[in-house]
């Protein structure tokens, strides 16, 4: 079975042809989210090693965005909900959750 293609959304595309991060909107909360292709290498080598979602997640927003997230005491729900909106904005799509 060949690999399926990711569809990017629109806000995903943009920031990558524009370089310019995405921002997403958490509990009141702006979090920026580069495009694929700029993230730090940190999130392929999160990817690569098998850390799980949870790392992926932390190393897409970086530790001062993280620390912002997690001062809103996230529930595990409140992750996966949060991991949506990351992962799409950096243009994964669906993070599977």
């Amino acid at each position: 079975m060949t690999a399926q293609p990711v569809k990017k959304t629109a806000p995903a595309k943009k920031a990558e042809a524009t370089g310019e991060p995405n921002s997403i909107d958490y509990k009141g909360h702006c979090f920026y989210i580069h495009s694929e292709r700029k993230l730090p290498l940190d999130v392929l080598e999160a990817i690569e090693d098998d850390r799980g979602e949870l790392a992926i997640i932390r190393s897409i927003v970086g530790p001062t965005q993280w620390k912002v997230f997690k001062s809103t005491e996230p529930s595990i729900e409140d992750f996966e909900e949060f991991s949506t909106l990351v992962t799409e904005a950096a243009g994964f799509g669906d993070s599977g959750n």
